[in-house]
């Protein structure tokens, strides 16, 4: 697969099943993001650490779904897309006033790096002032 079909993949792991994951993900992946469970980038590698990622935005809503905002773009080893997401939220995150049912959308911009036909490294920056707003954070 060429990084632009990865990223499709990345995409149906969002939508439709996570265990693509362990297929396009090498055994080493980091995710460099900031995180709110107190860990740091090097806490997980590998397909796990994408799971975690997937599966710590879900937590906190129902029927999500991702969709392109911008194509994948592929420069060498990188591939870059912006993404737009939305979900129902689920009452689940403290400190957040917004009523559970929520529909919530807000836009990111993820950069992976590959090495082998895999996502070795992946960044990610999103709009989480937006998305704080929304759910009333603040």
């Amino acid at each position: 697969m060429n990084g632009k079909e990865i990223y499709q993949a990345w995409m149906n792991a969002w939508n439709k099943d996570i265990s693509v994951l362990h297929d396009i993900t090498d055994d080493n992946c980091t995710v460099h993001q900031a995180r709110t469970d107190g860990n740091d980038s090097n806490s997980k590698k590998g397909a796990q650490a994408l799971i975690d990622v997937v599966e710590s935005a879900k937590y906190y809503f129902e029927n999500v779904q991702m969709s392109l905002v911008v194509q994948p773009i592929e420069e060498g080893n990188y591939v870059s897309a912006r993404w737009n997401f939305k979900g129902t939220y689920n009452g689940n995150m403290e400190g957040a006033k917004a009523e559970k049912g929520k529909l919530v959308s807000f836009d990111g911009t993820d950069i992976f790096r590959m090495e082998n036909g895999k996502i070795k490294d992946y960044w990610v920056s999103s709009d989480v002032m937006d998305f704080m707003n929304q759910l009333e954070v603040f």
